[in-house]
């Protein structure tokens, strides 16, 4: 089980800033807003993760330090180990039920952080999601991952 520490929106851009809470439906966070939507958002692309662990490992392996949202996850979360996350797996946030879809893709916009970025996260990038059941999602709302062929949704 994890935990959804930070839920995250912007209006277009990284970083995204911390929220409370949030309907989260096929679209996405609700205030949250991609500027290129050729390659961002969209239904299999509503939600993008990333987590504390991946942020610790960019700090002590790279010793590049920024803070959850700047890579521009919706979603940080902690306890949910994404390296072992693939497609088709769901994770039950909150009122909420999301399908992985996609490793996401690290782009050009991480260098305003740190040169090195986008080349670091390569393999450790996060995931996209597609939403399966909207509801209410809350910073501090636990997490359970439900492997693929596990899910109970239909």
């Amino acid at each position: 089980m994890g935990t959804l520490v930070q839920l995250n929106i912007s209006n277009g851009g990284m970083p995204k800033q911390p929220i409370g809470e949030a309907r989260v439906s096929v679209e996405g966070v609700a205030g949250d807003w991609q500027k290129n939507r050729k390659y961002h958002g969209g239904p299999d692309q509503a939600i993008c993760l990333f987590s504390v662990e991946q942020y610790d490992w960019l700090r002590d392996e790279h010793g590049i330090d920024i803070a959850p949202g700047s890579v521009g996850e919706n979603f940080t979360t902690r306890g949910i180990d994404l390296q072992i996350v693939k497609p088709g797996d769901c994770l039950r946030v909150g009122e909420c039920l999301i399908e992985i879809t996609m490793v996401r893709t690290p782009c050009r916009n991480l260098d305003q952080f740190d040169k090195r970025l986008m080349k670091a996260m390569v393999g450790r990038s996060g995931w996209k999601a597609r939403v399966i059941e909207e509801g209410i999602v809350r910073a501090g709302d636990a997490i359970e991952h439900q492997p693929s062929g596990e899910s109970s949704h239909g």
